[in-house]
């Protein structure tokens, strides 16, 4: 994965709050059902797969929406835990992921406050 995101047409001139955190919700979810097959060992790369597709698009609002910042950090943590899974560094892939988990559920909890 080139880390570029998906341009998936023009964007909408305000974003709500509600779209924001149902979109980072769903990455959430891919980030969790991948955390928990590293761990058992099942069907790992394919979940990881789909974890690192939940984030290879645009957010709403686009390339310059509100959420790019944190959504270009996952799409790095989550490619480069894919590389080291593939190379057998189990430690190394488990922190990216958890990184990459913390940081979506830290950004989700302060939206919450707006």
């Amino acid at each position: 994965m080139s880390g570029e995101p998906v341009a998936t047409g023009p964007a909408p001139e305000k974003v709500s709050l509600r779209l924001r955190v149902g979109h980072l919700l769903r990455i959430s979810s891919y980030l969790d059902i991948a955390v928990l097959a590293m761990w058992t060992g099942r069907r790992a790369e394919v979940l990881m797969g789909m974890a690192e597709a939940s984030v290879k698009g645009y957010g709403p609002g686009g390339e310059r929406g509100p959420d790019e910042k944190l959504l270009a950090k996952l799409r790095c943590l989550v490619g480069e835990a894919r590389e080291y899974h593939a190379g057998n560094d189990f430690p190394a892939a488990m922190a990216r992921m958890r990184v990459a988990h913390d940081l979506l559920s830290l950004h989700i909890v302060r939206l919450a406050v707006e």
